[in-house]
């Protein structure tokens, strides 16, 4: 099995495992093992390609855009848990100390004599 093949099939599979799967810990760890490893098979794909070679690149380059396309996706729903945590954070020292946070902005004077 040549490098691009061995390229293909990572893709491939990394491809099919991250499509419409919600964000985890674990699932991060694996995107970081798949791109050291397709960084790795980049790195030892010779030169003199051949025409096959060349439309399994070009197959390649599409599904990149895919995997590109699902990483913002679960880099918007790491965002997006993100913004809820700091709002549970906020929210939830204003109700233990509701009072920490006023601010006099303006003062009511009583005209009557």
């Amino acid at each position: 099995m040549t490098n691009i093949d061995q390229l293909h099939t990572e893709t491939e599979s990394m491809l099919s495992h991250i499509q419409n799967t919600p964000e985890s810990d674990e699932l991060l760890r694996q995107i970081e093992d798949f791109v050291a490893k397709r960084s790795d098979l980049i790195q030892k794909i010779s030169l003199p390609l051949s025409e096959e070679e060349r439309k399994q690149i070009k197959l390649l380059l599409t599904r990149d855009q895919l995997i590109v396309k699902e990483m913002e996706r679960l880099k918007q729903s790491i965002a997006a848990e993100l913004q809820h945590v700091k709002k549970k954070r906020v929210m939830h020292t204003t109700y233990l100390n509701p009072y920490n946070n006023l601010t006099i902005d303006g003062t009511y004077y009583d005209k009557r004599k």
